[in-house]
């Protein structure tokens, strides 16, 4: 029996070690918390990339994209908006698809020509309204007009000025204190030479026209000469060749010579490059000396009764060229030749009294 007892301690010991061992296995997945529930990630800023091709330039990205060269400059950290390079992806910041106004198409606009009305570009203006052929707008049709450009709020530091005939961007640059590049950044424009009258700019950085002085009036000054007159309406024979040779594929009539038509054509039946057109029309005149001027990318003449009044037939861009002819009151006939190249396509012409 006294051996028996001097046993028993031995074995309630091994049951205690036991015991232990398996709380103490235990104890690690007791120990162990589930992991504490993150909280939801802030919301990303939602990006188109694009990688920069040959040729490139910010302000021309930023005009695809319907956006601005300050908002591609933060978006991507750049401080200098000359420097990037091909190969580069940028992001290009959403919320530009938004319509911030409607047009209503009128007779002989174009989708390019309201795009650069409006400092949208032509794909995001075609985007906004599902359009697939640039070329197939219609008088009467109600454009929505994406955000991202155009006449809108604008940063503090400048002022909104509206393009009247006879000015050119560096002229208007030079007479507000500012630069061309600066109102092209601003503006979105891709060409310099490529302003309209009555466009409305954002003039950055310069001094708007002082108030008018209180006090006396001034002495009156003498009226403003007449606006500049377009004429038609114009017999318009289109061509597919750029020298106005065998059969037109298209005629039509034309309210007035003032188109942008841009990469496109003036429509499905006309190329976009490499085409041709014939304008006539018959017009009352006052006897005087009328000096006629046209703007077009790329060849254009213009003849009065048959006498050549503008002669500027050759490739180059926009371009703006006056003649000037004294007519007897009564009918003359103009006649207006154009010949597009390849790439952009615009001719504007109209004429006033001196």
């Amino acid at each position: 029996m006294n051996k028996v007892h001097r046993h028993l301690p031995i074995y309630r010991l091994i049951s205690a070690v036991i015991l232990v061992g398996l709380l103490l296995v235990g104890l690690p997945v007791v120990a162990q918390a589930a992991p504490a529930q993150t909280s939801a990630a802030a919301p990303q800023a939602h990006y188109t990339y694009y990688t920069v091709q040959p040729g490139d330039t910010l302000s021309k990205i930023a005009l695809r994209y319907g956006t601005t060269v300050s908002a591609l400059m933060s978006a991507n950290g750049l401080t200098n908006a000359n420097h990037i390079w091909v190969g580069q992806k940028l992001k290009i910041p959403s919320g530009s698809g938004y319509c911030v106004r409607y047009h209503t198409v009128a007779y002989g606009e174009t989708l390019s020509g309201i795009a650069v009305w409006y400092g949208v570009s032509a794909y995001s203006l075609a985007q906004a309204n599902h359009i697939t052929n640039y070329n197939h707008i219609y008088s009467g049709q109600s454009l929505c007009i994406p955000g991202g450009g155009g006449p809108g709020p604008q940063p503090s530091g400048g002022f909104w000025y509206k393009v009247t005939y006879g000015d050119t961007l560096s002229g208007i640059a030079l007479r507000y204190g500012t630069t061309t590049w600066a109102i092209m950044s601003a503006n979105n424009l891709t060409s310099a030479n490529r302003i309209l009258v009555g466009q409305k700019l954002w003039i950055p950085g310069g001094y708007a026209p002082p108030p008018p002085p209180s006090g006396p009036k001034p002495t009156p000054v003498p009226p403003p000469p007449p606006s500049a007159s377009t004429g038609g309406p114009w017999t318009a024979l289109y061509y597919n060749n750029k020298d106005l040779s065998g059969s037109p594929v298209e005629t039509r009539v034309d309210g007035k010579i003032h188109f942008d038509w841009g990469v496109g054509s003036p429509s499905a039946a006309v190329n976009s490059d490499g085409f041709s057109v014939l304008w006539t029309a018959i017009n009352s005149f006052e006897a005087g000396t009328y000096r006629f001027t046209t703007t077009a990318d790329d060849g254009i003449r213009l003849y009065v009764d048959g006498a050549l009044v503008v002669d500027d037939w050759n490739i180059h861009p926009a371009t703006e060229k006056s003649g000037e002819i004294a007519l007897a009151a009564g009918n003359h006939t103009v006649q207006v030749r154009y010949f597009e190249d390849t790439g952009m396509a615009s001719v504007y012409v109209r004429w006033v009294r001196k």
